[in-house]
This record gives structure tokens, sequence and C-alpha cells, in this order.
């Protein structure tokens, strides 16, 4: 389309393009903060149509976020939000972070920490863990730890593994979404 070859005005305001879904997950979603729990787990939600046409969740309290252009828009969850409450084992998890920033905190610095340097799996080949092209030589790779190291004096909450891998599939979904746009 004529989007994606950069023919749709100057790219900014009024000339952006959105995936339809339109609305704000937290009251300031440029701050790191808990609040995308604390808002998950206190409003109920009731699926509609978004301004984009989109199925999108709203809660009747209609709370208020940052808007795009400004001014403030109600906020809004996915299906895949909403999921996260009807699960036993993702419901503990979205609790724990709801009521415990530090335990998200913890759970994020892992997922990143995996996802930019693990590889998953491939030991040979683990990303940003040496000089460009971010590649470690065999002896780099037999020195770099994969993991972050754990604290002496506390031990992980059972829910972090768990947590762990909830943000780096989040994480993974949202690098290939930005990967595939990028070289459209």
């Amino acid at each position: 389309t004529d989007a994606w070859k950069g023919k749709c005005g100057t790219g900014s305001g009024a000339d952006t393009w959105t995936s339809g879904f339109e609305g704000p997950w937290t009251v300031n979603p440029i701050q790191w903060d808990n609040s995308y729990f604390t808002t998950l787990v206190g409003h109920n939600w009731t699926n509609s149509t978004g301004p984009g046409g989109k199925q999108q969740w709203h809660s009747s309290e209609k709370p208020q976020g940052l808007g795009a252009f400004g001014g403030s828009e109600e906020i809004m969850m996915l299906t895949s939000d909403v999921a996260l409450l009807n699960d036993p084992i993702y419901m503990d998890i979205v609790n724990e972070f709801a009521g415990d920033s530090a335990a998200l905190d913890e759970a994020f610095a892992a997922a990143w920490h995996k996802l930019t340097t693990s590889a998953f799996g491939n030991d040979i080949a683990s990303r940003c863990t040496g000089a460009a092209p971010y590649v470690a030589s065999p002896v780099e790779e037999a020195a770099a730890p994969s993991e972050i190291p754990a604290k002496e004096a506390a031990a992980p909450s059972p829910s972090t593994s768990a947590a762990s891998g909830l943000l780096t599939s989040c994480m993974m979904g949202f690098l290939l979404a930005v990967s595939v746009l990028a070289l459209n």
C-alpha cells in the first residue's frame, strides 16, 4: 500500500497508521511501572468495538490514560490481556505483579537478559555478548554467564520463571512486529 511506501503525508500526527486497536493500556503509558497489572485486576472488562473498528475491552468505570494526541483516552485491553485473568497460573502472576512492582522489575530484568543474550539455546551464537556483529567468540562464550547472577540474600519467587517466560514471549512478539514493519 502507499502507507508502506512512505507516500501518506508526514508519517506523524494525523498521517499515522495504526493497527486499529486504539487507546492506552495504563494511565501513563510512557512510564515504567506495574500499573498495567493494577489496572487489569482493578476493573471489570466488557468486550466492545473500539474507535478503530477492532474488538477491544473497556471498563464500565471508564478509566482514562494519556491520549496519543494529547488529552486523555479511555483505557482499553485486548482479548489477550483479559485472557490472563481467566487462567489460574497467569492470574497468580498478574496478582503478584499488581501487588509487587519489585517482582515485576526482577522478572522483566531476567526476561530481558534472556532475550538479549541467550539466543534461546544457541550457545554458539549468543547475541549482544561481544563486539559487532554481537556474536561472542568461543572463549567469550564460555566465560559469559547465560543467566543473571542470583542474589545471595533472596530466593526468586515461585512464579519468577513463569513470569519471565510470559514477559519474554510478549517482548518477542513486540520485537517481531517491529522487525516485520521495518522490513516492509
